[in-house]
């Protein structure tokens, strides 16, 4: 869904240092995750400038496949820092059920993110209830990912128009 090339922003020794060490990385690799083995690219790494809320140091994932066939409509966010480290998620379209277009228009534009290079991914949570299994998504901080360039932000709303545990229909 996410695939292309990673751009190079910049230029300089240091810009080229990192074009020629991701040409010298494999174009995939297969690692342990907590949710399985999965194949990543390391190739092609989204960069989080900030890291995730609470995760200041995790700055570098890549999105796979959520390695069970049930769970399809997700992906995999796998820290290429941290193997151990990765979260469920829910790519959606710029207009969807659960957060308002304006509302991700306005998000986009504080990130100084063009809107039509915008995925949304939401940060899903299985909560077991009785032996049954409940998603919800954080709806309050969403995932902006600029495709092209491959750098993204976790989001968060000032309003609580949006529910942290926001129940997701399976």
């Amino acid at each position: 869904m996410y695939q292309g090339e990673y751009l190079m922003t910049g230029s300089g020794p240091a810009i080229m240092g990192q074009a020629m060490l991701a040409s010298s990385l494999p174009e995939t690799e297969e690692i342990e995750s907590r949710f399985g083995r999965v194949t990543v690219n390391p190739r092609q790494p989204i960069s989080f400038p900030t890291g995730l809320l609470g995760m200041p140091d995790k700055t570098t994932f890549c999105l796979t496949h959520f390695p069970s066939e049930k769970m399809a409509r997700f992906k995999l966010l796998q820290s290429l820092d941290d193997p151990a480290l990765s979260f469920i998620t829910l790519p959606v379209d710029i207009d969807n059920a659960i957060v308002e277009r304006e509302d991700i228009r306005q998000a986009a534009e504080d990130l100084d993110l063009p809107l039509a290079d915008v995925a949304v991914l939401f940060i899903v949570t299985v909560h077991r209830e009785s032996g049954v299994a409940k998603l919800t998504v954080n709806a309050r901080a969403p995932i902006l990912l600029h495709v092209s360039k491959r750098i993204a932000a976790q989001y968060v709303f000032s309003h609580t128009k949006y529910l942290i545990r926001q129940p997701l229909a399976m």
